[in-house]
């Protein structure tokens, strides 16, 4: 039970593609209008949720680029994905759908025989839908 995160068919593993910070944020829309007494606010509805997901992983030691092809082919089709996060005593909690937005990925070092980086570190950006 090494997978600590899934993001549709790609498991973020403790070994591979492992995620190192998490960041969550949502807005509620909030207008307000100036009265005599002070302001008036009216709840119109939610904003965006989002979620980022920072990975990394070295490919020649760990793996993971087999997860890494399952997050490029989920952003290139622009599926809506599950998103699953292990929480305490092994309890899986499904934060909801989510489409990846923005896939940003890093390769450091790049090993002479293989052509791929030696530390690759990649940055999710994800939109509940």
């Amino acid at each position: 039970m090494s997978t600590l995160i899934s993001v549709g068919a790609a498991p973020l593993r403790l070994i591979g593609l492992n995620p190192q910070r998490l960041s969550h944020q949502s807005e509620t829309r909030l207008p307000g209008r100036a009265t005599f007494t002070g302001m008036d606010y009216q709840a119109t509805g939610r904003g965006e949720r989002l979620a980022r997901i920072e990975v990394l992983t070295l490919p020649h030691v760990f793996g993971g680029l087999d997860a890494l092809g399952w997050l490029e082919a989920h952003h290139l089709n622009q599926d809506p994905v599950t998103y699953f996060r292990l929480e305490a005593n092994y309890l899986g909690r499904l934060l909801g759908q989510v489409v990846i937005r923005e896939l940003y990925v890093d390769e450091e070092r790049l090993h002479p025989f293989t052509g791929r980086g030696r530390m690759l570190t990649a940055e999710l950006g994800l939109v509940f839908v």
